[in-house]
């Protein structure tokens, strides 16, 4: 017999869960600050010196930090702006309670967006974005798609799936034991002419359970498995609390050599004999580089900025465009813990163009059992105006329902990130462009199209009686409910980011590159928020995968340059 808590108990601790977040920030600032203490911090003639600084402590930092800091002989440090990770963070239950908080969360929000985001506070999407010691791998739904890339990161993944485990420090990922209507909808897949198979192989249009970072009932991102089994290294320092204002790049070659970081009051300048690596990601970094003079010239000195090197720095911002379609109401018990299937198809443009010969399937499907609570969570989590979603769901409270997020994987629209103004502690403007492209509303409509028509025709579906709602979405009332232009105004009025942000600026790949990832000679390498084509699914997995190819060459590059220099003749 399971014993189940009353949902009054759940609301109180949830309640308590930011003053319970608040008093470990509070005492992890403390500890870190009297940690911290050193005679050397307050001698202005007393710079450091690393042979690596990287900065950010996310999914890309954490692994590089790893991989970098395994050559006892490279003196790595890492630069963090949080502490450590919070223990709520390991619960996974916790992670949407967990989210507004600005000591987990950075907590970002866009600039109003044209006719998208209408549901929205301010038609404004919120883009969370984790503090401290693991990054946003401590915040998000811990989703552990590979899309494709398996084979490349068998270095990096330890699995429980089948027949393929891995051994070695990296991310463990497990697949979902929540069962419900996890049958129902691989079958109704198989009836629209999907086979079920493991989607993180090669991939074609295919339906498969869901795969989490979750070890033992515990999160376990990039904290967990890059930073912790490393924290004892002595070649590894890491500042936490440590906001990096400026990369320095010396005047005649725009070679960068150091970087300028606050912490706990101190402004502090340190050096780096090897690289300097950005990792902040997509917002971040490129914030960063403009700070520091690398970015678009006009941008730079409209603002006061002197610019170094005239780069598209803060272009090309991709993000995934999710749309909840639903709720379906059904004749069983659904789960209120999260997603737990996921399906990956066409949209008939990419059909029509035959995009499937070059690419892969650009519309990802989620599976999401909701609870009675659902309008709560969404007004609280996403940002939704009050009594929206309430409205839209007044009646449901004892039925049984569930979602499916319809997710644009391969967007062909593009924003960017601009600062605000030269001063570091300001957040930057954030301009996605959602549905910017004509051809983004077409598949995310055809998308819903799909994912109605399956929900109420395929028989794994009718046995347990699922229709849609018979209900307009307020704002959406003058259209016909299921016609393309219902569809249309609904996901314009839902419009969520897939938290996917990837693509300001540009990966470092040798010596003599002139892009915003590599300032001449290797000074300055700046690569994990460019992607040049986004991944159809979620991204984490494929930045954890770049981090670590990336820390592959860099070590390689510099074992290189050091045989070099010892095998020259020696002149007396």
């Amino acid at each position: 017999m399971m014993f189940a808590i009353p949902r009054s108990v759940l609301t109180v601790f949830s309640k308590a869960l930011p003053i319970m977040v608040i008093s470990f920030a509070v005492w992890d600032r403390n500890r870190d600050f009297l940690q911290s203490q050193n005679v050397n911090n307050y001698l202005t003639h007393h710079i450091e010196e690393f042979d690596f600084i990287i900065v950010g402590a996310g999914s890309a930092g954490s692994v590089l930090a790893n991989r970098l800091s395994s050559n006892p002989d490279y003196r790595v440090l890492l630069l963090e702006s949080g502490g450590n990770p919070n223990p709520l963070q390991n619960v996974p239950v916790y992670f949407q309670s967990l989210l507004h908080i600005p000591e987990l969360d950075h907590g970002h929000y866009t600039v109003p967006q044209k006719n998208v985001c209408l549901a929205m506070r301010d038609h404004r999407s919120y883009w969370p974005r984790g503090l401290g010691l693991g990054g946003s791998s401590n915040l998000n739904v811990m989703n552990g798609r590979f899309d494709s890339i398996f084979k490349k990161i068998s270095k990096t993944l330890r699995t429980t799936m089948g027949s393929i485990t891995m051994d070695g420090q990296g991310i463990f990922v497990n697949t979902s034991a929540q069962e419900n209507l996890v049958d129902e909808f691989l079958k109704a897949g198989i009836e629209m002419g999907y086979p079920t198979k493991d989607v993180n192989g090669n991939q074609e249009p295919s339906f498969s359970r869901l795969d989490f970072s979750i070890k033992n009932g515990r999160r376990f991102g990039a904290y967990q498995g890059f930073l912790a089994p490393v924290l004892n290294r002595t070649n590894l320092h890491i500042y936490r609390f440590a906001h990096v204002n400026k990369i320095h790049l010396r005047k005649e070659t725009n070679r960068a050599y150091a970087v300028t970081y606050k912490r706990h009051g101190l402004e502090r300048f340190v050096r780096a004999k090897r690289e300097i690596i950005i990792s902040a990601g997509a917002i971040d970094s490129p914030k960063l580089l403009m700070l520091s003079g690398i970015g678009p010239k006009q941008h730079l000195e409209s603002l006061g900025i002197e610019c170094r090197i005239d780069l598209p720095v803060g272009k090309n911002l991709m993000d995934h465009i999710s749309v909840p379609v639903g709720p379906f109401i059904e004749g069983q018990l659904a789960s209120p813990i999260g997603a737990n299937a996921v399906a990956y198809i066409y949209s008939s443009l990419s059909k029509a163009r035959a995009d499937f010969w070059i690419k892969s399937p650009d519309i990802q499907l989620l599976l999401l059992p909701a609870n009675p609570n659902l309008h709560q969570t969404v007004e609280e989590v996403v940002g939704i105006k009050p009594g929206f979603i309430e409205k839209y769901l007044r009646g449901l409270n004892a039925k049984d329902i569930f979602m499916i997020n319809v997710m644009l994987g391969k967007p062909s629209s593009r924003g960017e990130i601009k600062l605000t103004s030269k001063h570091p502690w300001e957040n930057p403007i954030m301009d996605p462009k959602y549905f910017s492209h004509s051809d983004d509303i077409k598949r995310v409509v055809d998308g819903m199209n799909f994912t109605v028509h399956m929900a109420e025709n395929t028989e794994a579906f009718r046995n347990i009686g699922t229709r849609l709602i018979n209900k307009h979405f307020p704002g959406c009332e003058k259209y016909e409910l299921k016609t393309n232009s219902y569809y249309e105004c609904y996901a314009r009025h839902m419009t969520y980011t897939g938290y996917d942000q990837s693509g300001t600026c540009a990966m470092g790949y040798g010596p003599e590159d002139r892009n915003a990832g590599s300032s001449h000679k290797r000074g300055c390498v700046s690569w994990m928020p460019h992607i040049s084509e986004i991944p159809n699914g979620n991204i984490n997995t494929a930045v954890i995968m770049a981090a670590d190819k990336a820390s592959e060459l860099i070590l390689d590059y510099w074992t290189h340059v050091d045989n070099s220099m010892r095998s020259r003749p020696f002149h007396f």
